[in-house]
């Protein structure tokens, strides 16, 4: 392999991880909402926003693409590892849980915070099974997205 030829795979590595950080950043800045509480239409502008940063970025050719798909793999796993040993950079990835209900009352700043609506709340309170808020001790929108919550009774 040549010098300009290693130089562009190089060159399509570091494309490849200022892809992957991006990636990371618009999932922060879009909320842990977004993981767990995905609307078809938040989807379809997430993987569009992706497709359009990832088609800026990727080279032609064989050897780019799998460049490409191979750091941004690799990037991915490292940044899990780090993840689960490092709770200070767990919370920077994917931001901490946050308590959306507490004694039955909604707590609405923290729904805003979220960028959550009190509708989104109710939907995610049923399908773990409560009809109200008024039945729940505790809910918590945890990393992942997900509503978790501990029944009053």
């Amino acid at each position: 392999m040549t010098s300009p030829e290693l130089h562009a795979l190089a060159l399509q590595a570091l494309k490849a991880l200022g892809y992957y950080v991006t990636l990371v950043v618009m999932m922060r800045l879009a909320g842990k909402r977004l993981a767990g509480q995905t609307t078809t239409f938040d989807l379809l502008v997430l993987i569009t926003l992706g497709a359009s940063v990832q088609g800026a970025l990727i080279g032609e050719g064989l050897a780019e693409t799998a460049v490409f798909v191979i750091v941004v793999f690799a990037t991915h796993r490292m940044l899990a590892a780090v993840c689960r040993r490092s709770r200070a950079i767990r919370h920077l990835v994917r931001g901490r849980p946050r308590a959306l209900v507490r004694d039955g009352v909604v707590i609405h700043e923290a729904l805003e915070a979220e960028g959550m609506s009190h509708d989104e709340l109710l939907a995610g309170l049923r399908r773990i099974g409560f009809a109200e808020p008024s039945e729940v001790r505790l809910a918590v929108l945890e990393e992942t997205g997900h509503i978790s919550a501990v029944g009053r009774d």
